[in-house]
């Protein structure tokens, strides 16, 4: 054939047109959705199931039941985070639980001792029935992926957390820590070991991710002058507590006095 006889430099040339003629034309198409087709489909029990998916979640859907059906604890008493109007034992045990599990890994990990937790109200999802407390009892009452963070406070912060509480007039969880409130609604002492605390010292609260970051309103938190992630998420630190404990026995002991 005639082409055979033309130099390969042609070749090239022809070919490095097309390609730019091709990615001129494809870059100038634009495409723009004009219609959205939906259609509804309820689940009930009409709809057949598939065997063959069925056969294939079974041993996983009873792996995971068997899980959390495993039994940790026992509870004697029916909590519930609405009993009391400050705190309760519900909360009591939300915060103590938490403290309890935190302490030994923060120590590990700093050589320093943690002061008192700060939780949320909010946090708590479930109560916990009368009877045996299972992995599926921490699911409930945390069923969110939030971590334990360890923050370091100064001393007017605390304070000034501690008013936050006090106007918000919400039973947020609290352990290791007092405090004592005037006739007037107003925050006269805080306590820690049984000690005021010192307005320019630090202290290490542990409290979750979602509040480290100012969340419910507690922008004081934002005020932190260390920060450490403990990498642990509270439901598991809840699964260590119940697996720790035979029995739960929530502490009573009022975290906020009013005189």
């Amino acid at each position: 054939m005639k082409y055979r006889n033309l130099p390969k430099q042609y070749f090239y040339l022809f070919f490095v047109s097309i390609a730019a003629l091709l990615a001129t034309n494809c870059a100038s198409k634009k495409y723009v959705n004009t219609n959205i087709a939906t259609k509804y489909i309820e689940l009930n029990d009409t709809v057949e199931g598939n065997i063959t998916v069925e056969n294939f979640l079974k041993p996983y859907r009873n792996h995971i039941q068997n899980d959390l059906s495993k039994v940790l604890a026992y509870n004697p008493n029916d909590l519930d985070k609405a009993a009391g109007k400050w705190q309760n034992p519900m909360t009591n045990f939300y915060a103590d639980a938490i403290f309890e599990i935190a302490q030994p890994v923060f120590e590990k990990k700093w050589n320093k001792k943690i002061d008192f937790c700060l939780l949320n109200y909010g946090g708590i999802r479930a109560t916990i029935a009368k009877g045996n407390i299972t992995t599926r009892t921490a699911y409930d009452i945390m069923p969110f992926e939030n971590s334990a963070v360890v923050l370091a406070l100064k001393g007017d912060v605390v304070f000034e957390m501690a008013q936050f509480i006090i106007a918000n007039k919400t039973a947020h969880p609290l352990s290791g820590i007092e405090i004592v409130v005037d006739q007037n609604q107003l925050v006269k002492d805080l306590k820690i070991n049984n000690e005021s605390i010192d307005k320019n010292k630090s202290y290490f609260v542990v409290t979750n991710d979602y509040l480290a970051k100012g969340g419910d309103k507690m922008d004081f938190l934002l005020k932190a002058t260390e920060n450490h992630s403990l990498d642990y998420k509270l439901r598991n630190m809840f699964i260590a507590y119940f697996t720790k404990i035979d029995t739960l026995n929530p502490s009573v002991k009022p975290r906020i006095i009013f005189e």
